[in-house]
């Protein structure tokens, strides 16, 4: 696997953990909600975010000299196990790190005089406007068809023309890795199609606001409608590139295009975080706003019982996750859990 790529990719997610504190909204802070953004001037809270950045940059920079020097005193071919273990260890620091910041913040909050503008009783969803307006309508799902049948055909009539090895994962000079050929395998590309039409049309009926009154979360019904066209064009620019490796499979297909529809996909992620930009940070706000931490387990993972919602929007990062109090949300996380395993082995 080429150094740079691997390189490339954990900087990429570092620099996501790094940024963690300014992915949520202004009244929002390491996944604990205030009356509004005056936290953010607050002399304990600026130095909870110093002490948050200094312990997350130090853990990215450690693990990627890690990363570096470390395949150099290993045997040859170890590059991938290694890049496999440090994101693993990226990943569970750097969310310890996190919770040790939203548990400062809480205590932060504990000690701060109580304001009238949080509730935790008080819940109102914004309905007045119609489905057409704030909902994506299912026929933009149409648009995934297409590519989806194309691929299933060429997979059902192309495997007796397939070679015995398919190539399961691709880098950017195109297929790095093998696998001995069987419907499983070809049929990977398939099953993950799937899964990402599932989880876009369940996102799709994530509430737009719920936040204690409308106006805690302006701007957020047109954000979200936005946010659901883009991720068709992602899925679909997915699907596209899912269409080219089963014909891989068959007939070699060049690099450039697998670059192509990677910088298109690139291009998608970039213009959802302007959208959360424009939408979501920079929109300030008002009104009575739910006070709901206690929902909220280390500000990561939302358990409401007595909320129907599948889907709620984060407290830190982009898009949506989902209630871990719905039975249907377990059965949804091992679907893709049991997804990723088959399509792996």
């Amino acid at each position: 696997m080429n150094i740079f790529v691997l390189i490339g990719t954990y900087l990429l997610v570092s620099a996501l953990f790094v940024a963690q504190p300014w992915l949520s909204r202004k009244n929002v802070l390491f996944g604990v909600v205030f009356a509004d953004d005056d936290v953010w001037q607050h002399a304990q809270a600026a130095m909870i975010r110093r002490r948050y950045l200094n312990e997350a940059i130090c853990t990215a920079l450690v693990l990627l000299l890690i990363l570096f020097f470390l395949p150099y005193f290993l045997a040859k071919g170890s590059l991938a196990i290694v890049f496999n273990c440090i994101m693993v260890a990226l990943i569970l620091i750097e969310s310890f790190v996190y919770v040790l910041a939203n548990r400062r913040t809480r205590i932060l909050k504990q000690t701060m005089t109580p304001n009238a503008k949080l509730t935790t009783d008080k819940v109102i969803v914004d309905v007045g406007k119609s489905d057409r307006e704030t909902v994506l309508s299912l026929r933009w799902f149409l648009i995934l068809i297409p590519l989806f049948i194309a691929t299933l055909a060429v997979v059902w009539f192309g495997y007796p023309y397939m070679a015995d090895s398919i190539p399961t994962h691709f880098g950017i000079a195109g297929p790095d890795q093998w696998a001995p050929k069987s419907w499983r395998s070809v049929l990977s590309p398939v099953f993950i199609e799937v899964l990402l039409g599932i989880l876009i049309l369940l996102i799709r009926r994530a509430p737009a606001s719920v936040k204690g009154n409308p106006n805690a979360a302006p701007g957020y019904a047109q954000y979200r409608k936005m946010m659901g066209i883009l991720l068709i064009g992602f899925c679909l620019m997915t699907e596209l590139l899912f269409l080219l490796s089963v014909i891989s499979f068959i007939t070699p297909i060049h690099s450039l295009w697998y670059l192509a529809i990677s910088l298109i996909d690139l291009g998608f992620l970039v213009t959802m975080f302007v959208l959360f930009n424009r939408f979501v940070r920079n929109m300030r706000s008002s009104g009575t706003i739910l006070d709901d931490d206690a929902k909220w387990i280390w500000g990561l993972f939302y358990f409401n019982r007595s909320d129907p919602s599948l889907f709620v929007e984060k407290r830190v990062g982009i898009g949506y996750t989902v209630n871990m109090a719905r039975p249907i949300a377990w059965i949804v996380l091992i679907g893709i859990i049991l997804i990723i395993v088959i399509s792996n082995r």
